[in-house]
């Protein structure tokens, strides 16, 4: 079985689901921006057999988190770490608010963020 390496910045991962014509399925866990082997911020996940990733990408090629390169893969692992590290930069949109001080209103650019109360 030939397999590829995949890198994601969502970030609790995901997990990708295909169902044949007799109805079964196959599900891979992707890991994401919450992974222990982060690159770049996003999540690697090896050995993903390369014929299930291949049709799930042609799938969901128009889900918007494919199209903007949240979800990459590649055959060798090192490309996967060589284009998280050139995406390291990239939002996703789904970062974690920013923790203000007790106290603090807003941020500085007057944006929502959390606080973190004491005690």
């Amino acid at each position: 079985m030939a397999t590829v390496t995949v890198g994601c910045k969502l970030p609790n991962g995901l997990i990708l689901e295909l169902h044949d014509n007799s109805g079964s399925g196959k599900k891979v866990h992707i890991k994401g921006a919450n992974a222990s082997e982060l690159v770049g911020g996003h999540g690697i996940t090896h050995g993903v057999d390369k014929e299930f990733m291949d049709a799930w990408m042609a799938k969901s090629k128009d889900l918007s988190f494919v199209k903007n390169g949240f979800l990459f893969v590649h055959g060798k692992a090192d490309s996967v770490v060589a284009e998280a590290t050139e995406k390291a930069k990239e939002k996703t949109g789904a970062e974690p608010l920013p923790q203000l001080k007790e106290g603090s209103e807003s941020d500085k650019a007057g944006g929502l963020s959390a606080v973190v109360a004491k005690g």
